[in-house]
């Protein structure tokens, strides 16, 4: 991480939210439900503009790296030319994004050789740009103190069991500290398992389907249905294409029905700050319904 990187952002701070492929497409409501969030606690957090793919490194880096470091160096210029932070809440965009500028500022010889590509399409990358996942924003510069103040509705009696993703764990235990320092501060109860810091099997989906799905996504579900948890809590847009990946291939192929929504952090996060379910579209585009957390959140809420 570059000195630049480290530093904390202030209240001036302009940031740009990298909304990647998967979230407008899939995830409205994380897409509503995290603008709110942000919008509550201050923060100027509009849309980055002129974006491309992440084209995520677990793939493409592997591939072709040159290219992997030039196309993401066109989000980087376009960021830094912005003059914004740019902020992922997708693990997968955040790790290209991160390694991409990492990568970059500490080798100049690569620097160079995408400046070169990004001079054809009349763009420059000087490498001041900020990288930020969601949860440092959160955590690092709005700060809990902030957060826990807007605590409005406290999520009690709410169990969830809880899936940070591979790519969260580049900074060793941060990023999963900040997420259930969090998910804790909204109320709601993190039932621990064996299999909260297992990779949803997204990469793996590519060589071996029949164990990405059953080793990694089954054995996660089957065991949210075994506890009768209220929610399954995810931050990564790409584990979430996983998880639904696995949710539709039990129902549709092995006839198995999982009935624990897979919850964004945003969403609690609204429902912890006031917000309704309807006011970030909580019921629409989700493979396993939300009635039944809905139903129970609400009986809830209205018993206090």
């Amino acid at each position: 991480m570059t000195a630049t990187q480290k530093n904390k952002t202030d209240d001036k701070t302009k940031y740009g939210y990298f909304l990647g492929c998967v979230m407008p497409t899939k995830m409205p409501w994380a897409e509503k439900a995290t603008l709110l969030v942000s919008k509550r606690l201050g923060l100027d957090f509009g849309y980055m503009k002129e974006t491309l793919c992440c084209v995520r490194p677990g793939v493409w880096k592997a591939m072709d790296p040159d290219w992997w470091l030039s196309i993401t160096a066109q989000n980087l210029a376009n960021a830094e030319k912005q003059g914004i932070v740019m902020v992922d809440t997708c693990n997968g965009c955040w790790i290209s994004h991160y390694e991409a500028i990492k990568e970059l500022t500490e080798e100049p010889d690569k620097m160079e050789m995408v400046n070169r590509h990004l001079e054809k399409v009349g763009m420059n990358l000087k490498g001041t740009v900020r990288v930020k996942h969601y949860l440092e924003v959160l955590y690092e510069d709005v700060g809990m103190a902030k957060i826990k103040a807007n605590i409005v509705k406290p999520l009690k009696g709410i169990r969830v069991m809880r899936h940070i993703g591979c790519h969260a764990r580049k900074l060793g235990d941060t990023l999963p500290n900040y997420f259930d320092e969090i998910l804790k501060a909204t109320g709601v109860e993190i039932i621990d398992t064996p299999y909260d810091m297992t990779c949803c099997g997204l990469l793996l989906y590519f060589s071996d389907a029949n164990q990405s799905i059953l080793e990694r996504i089954g054995k996660k579900m089957e065991t949210a249905k075994e506890l009768n948890v209220d929610a399954y809590a995810i931050i990564c847009s790409g584990c979430y294409d996983q998880f639904e990946r696995g949710v539709k291939i039990y129902r549709d192929e092995k006839g198995i029905t999982f009935d624990t929504p897979i919850i964004h952090f945003s969403e609690l996060l609204a429902l912890a700050f006031g917000y309704k379910p309807e006011d970030f579209g909580m019921t629409i585009c989700r493979p396993i319904p939300t009635t039944k957390f809905i139903e129970k959140w609400q009986k809830l809420k209205e018993a206090k």
